[in-house]
């Protein structure tokens, strides 16, 4: 998670980066840290504290097909060394797009959350988190349901999976993510946004 990194450093993130033309890039201060990546919702997952502030970076020079390699370097090395977000362009008055407000439902036998992104790559993103996974799956054992799949374990890498095999994993947000290694998970297990997850615990005290 961004929090094992010290204060001031800067991440970027271009998953699912692709849309519609018009739709902005930017950096946010949050929580001590700089993020620079497309309006599409995913640095509203970051945390639940509100921004310190956000910026819309300037649309490229030159017209290119990839303008986040133009982009980013470009704003992550001013805000390395300025740690000042007005280095990297204007206010951005809209805020950020949020992609849902609701929680996943924990106590302590099980965890309901849903699907709260498909990326470009089909894999699902969910609104689980690991800080309550953690603690809930302590000395337990768990079943992780989602459509017609059950699965005893989350991996910590996807490349545990062999290729064709649905993984679990929780991504760099700390969200627990779905996917097939080398597939599309959504097409191929059915599942879009809003879809349910959950994780049921056994054992413990």
């Amino acid at each position: 998670m961004f929090r094992d990194f010290p204060e001031g450093t800067v991440h970027m993130a271009a998953v699912d980066s692709s849309g519609p033309p018009n739709r902005p890039f930017v950096a946010a201060h949050i929580e001590g840290h700089f993020f620079i990546g497309p309006d599409n919702g995913l640095l509203s997952l970051i945390s639940e504290q509100p921004p310190h502030g956000v910026h819309r970076l300037p649309a490229p020079e030159v017209a290119t097909t990839f303008p986040e390699k133009v982009l980013f370097p470009k704003a992550a090395l001013a805000l390395a060394k300025e740690q000042d977000l007005a280095q990297v362009g204007i206010p951005y008055e809209e805020g950020l797009r949020r992609l849902i407000d609701r929680k996943a439902k924990a106590n302590r036998q099980l965890i309901l959350g849903a699907v709260i992104q498909v990326d470009h790559y089909g894999n699902l993103i969910t609104n689980i988190n690991q800080q309550d996974f953690d603690i809930l799956s302590k000395n337990k054992s768990y079943t992780v349901k989602f459509g017609r799949e059950r699965m005893p374990r989350v991996q910590q890498y996807f490349q545990e999976s062999d290729p064709g095999d649905c993984f679990l994993v929780f991504n760099s947000l700390g969200l627990l993510q779905i996917g097939i290694n080398q597939g599309n998970a959504s097409e191929l297990l059915g599942l879009n946004y809003d879809s349910p997850v959950s994780i049921e615990f056994h054992g413990g005290e």
